[in-house]
């Protein structure tokens, strides 16, 4: 009986400080790593949506892939909206931006912000020349085509279609959001700005 309690007790006592160990840790790196990711996200804010000064999170019933939306604000002003999207890519979730200018109604840009996609393939979309693709672009559906793309289309990544497709398509989502709400804009103070610029 003592051969089998001795180790076990050794073991739970092995086990218990391990996880105590692992605990503080994680404890100990939440708040750097969430501050860290939310100074993440801010400085891709300011990217998609640069007329934009400060974001605040608008309360809006997420659907599709939509799990957050901030107005972009300048000077009191309404100067649009960054739309965080989370699709499901080839590895998992997509963690992204879009930024949609009120002033132009246009696509500012997207940003991919957290990923698991497979390096040198799905991974490729944090590169400029992918992301560049959606700047200042129409607020009309956005195709994917792997040959020369035409005045709407995505040019897909290389072996990577459905990462872009994903992309893509969560970009759609924020445009159509975009145009479901764009008559309820009324802020008068927007509009003078509008009229100014």
């Amino acid at each position: 009986m003592k051969y089998i309690l001795k180790p076990a007790i050794t073991l739970f006592i092995t086990a218990v400080i391990t996880v105590g160990a692992l605990s503080a840790v994680y404890n100990f790196t939440l708040e750097p790593v969430e501050m860290q990711k939310r100074r993440t996200q801010e400085a891709a804010m300011r990217e998609v949506l640069p007329e934009a000064s400060e974001y605040r999170e608008k309360l809006v019933r997420k659907t599709g892939s939509i799990s957050a939306v901030y107005e972009g604000i300048y000077n009191n002003t309404l100067a649009g909206y960054v739309v965080m999207l989370s699709p499901e890519g080839y590895s998992g979730k997509i963690d992204l931006l879009a930024g949609i200018s009120v002033r132009t109604d246009r696509i500012t840009g997207m940003r991919v912000i957290r990923h698991s996609e497979t390096p040198g393939l799905g991974a490729l979309a944090v590169r400029e020349n992918f992301f560049r693709q959606f700047d200042n672009r129409k607020l009309v559906p956005l195709g994917v085509t792997r040959s020369s793309p035409g005045e709407h289309d995505i040019q897909a990544i290389t072996s990577s279609t459905i990462t872009t497709k994903a992309i893509t398509n969560a970009v759609n989502e924020a445009i159509e959001w975009y145009l479901s709400i764009r008559g309820q804009i009324e802020d008068s103070r927007f509009y003078e700005w509008r009229e100014t610029e």
